[in-house]
């Protein structure tokens, strides 16, 4: 028996192409749909596999999402901050260097604008450029390859830049000159405001769209036969199709692929990706951080990252205790010690934040996703080019983060899966 559409993966994208495929069937590895935006309870709140928050313009993206989650927070200016050797710094850096000591401020700022002039018609060919031309070499050095050591495992000069926009902005001379002397309100970021369902974590805002769908789930691909158009997954159910999108790890489609040339195999394992950890604490103690979200350039910290959820969502969380989501990545091919690295996450925070580790933590755990982002290494776009190309030419679509190897926001993911199955059926 065939379907007439099968889709691979029951993420965003998964559910944007179920949403306009007629009668389309979800294959879903997992025990649940939502893919990278599934929120997971612990000790009654719920978490998110990493720190997400709904920043959309599209008018149309942001009234579906609220109607789905029902009651909303809506913070109009977030507060966030960067963590640097003691010193808590208005995110980003670059725009509030007031807040460094006066002799890292004067170096920074005069560093910036020599290299602003020094490179203002050099194209950088790659990362560690790109934020050398921007920044200088004390931000460059002390936060930006901080921080890329820590979140994307890899160096700076073997990534490319085409995932920069919307995630980091180029320097605007004005605003940094003015926060080196001044304190200012962080206005530039895309982050600057945002939306959060008041319960049931970010995913709230998307369970929705898998409703009415058929997924099936603990469906985890191993072969895939383009000649029979077949399926079979690790559990031994087979299926066949009649059109095939796929949105999972686009390495892990082509290790099921028996007929993948060796130069597409080869081509799909240098794509990498990062492992993410998040462990989540409900801390017996109200207010110990007055941000969102905070960043840690340390590198003596595991964690990077910590959204703090209490402040996120009150209405989410217990009465007077702080809830924290704190991020430690690795590489796909680095080792991730779970259960180590929680009891390391607790103690960083209950120093960073002045509680007792053990007296006062109420509950702590962890989730763990296997993949957390792609890592936008030096000819990646092209390598995804070529492997899509050839599964198209075999009938086979590939879309999504995973799909295209490309950092998306969530409603990019969605679009692109609607996008995906309009194409597959005008075929």
């Amino acid at each position: 028996m065939s379907e007439n559409c099968v889709i691979l993966g029951a993420g965003l994208t998964g559910l944007g192409a179920a949403s306009v495929a007629p009668a389309a069937v979800v294959y879903d590895q997992h025990d649940g749909p939502g893919g990278h935006v599934r929120s997971h309870e612990i000790g009654g709140v719920h978490f998110d596999e990493g720190a997400h928050i709904c920043h959309a313009r599209d008018p149309a993206w942001r009234e579906q999402l609220t109607r789905h989650a029902g009651r909303i927070v809506e913070v109009s200016q977030s507060r966030v901050a960067s963590y640097w050797h003691g010193h808590w710094l208005t995110y980003p850096v670059q725009n509030h260097l007031r807040d460094l000591p006066q002799p890292e401020r004067n170096r920074a700022l005069e560093e910036l604008l020599a290299a602003q002039k020094a490179n203002a018609n050099r194209r950088p060919a790659n990362y560690a450029e790109w934020v050398r031309y921007q920044y200088g070499d004390f931000l460059a050095e002390n936060f930006y390859r901080a921080y890329t050591n820590k979140y994307w495992r890899t160096p700076m000069e073997a990534m490319d830049t085409d995932w920069l926009s919307g995630r980091l902005l180029p320097a605007q001379l004005e605003t940094i000159i003015r926060g080196a002397h001044e304190q200012q309100d962080e206005k530039q970021s895309v982050f600057s405001s945002f939306l959060y369902p008041e319960k049931g974590g970010f995913f709230a805002f998307f369970s929705p769209f898998a409703r009415g769908v058929e997924i099936r789930t603990g469906a985890r691909l191993v072969d895939l036969d383009l000649q029979e158009k077949r399926l079979r997954f690790a559990d031994g159910r087979t299926v066949g199709y009649e059109r095939l999108i796929s949105t999972i790890p686009l390495p892990d489609l082509v290790a099921a692929t028996r007929s993948a040339p060796a130069s597409i195999a080869s081509s799909a394992r240098t794509l990498r990706h990062t492992q993410l950890l998040c462990v989540n604490m409900i801390v017996d103690r109200p207010h110990l951080s007055p941000y969102h979200w905070f960043y840690i350039y340390d590198e003596e910290f595991e964690v990077s990252r910590v959204k703090v959820m209490s402040n996120v969502t009150p209405t989410g969380c217990p009465a007077n205790t702080t809830v924290l989501q704190t991020e430690i990545f690795r590489r796909d091919d680095e080792m991730l010690d779970a259960k180590a690295l929680e009891k390391r996450a607790v103690e960083e925070m209950g120093r960073l934040l002045g509680f007792d580790p053990v007296r006062d933590v109420r509950v702590s755990g962890y989730t763990r996703s296997s993949h957390a982002y792609p890592i936008p290494t030096l000819g990646r776009a092209t390598t995804v080019a070529t492997i899509a190309d050839w599964y198209e030419n075999q009938g086979v679509l590939t879309a999504g983060l995973y799909g295209r190897w490309k950092y998306m926001w969530s409603d990019q993911a969605f679009a692109a899966g609607r996008e995906a199955a309009r194409r597959a059926f005008q075929a």
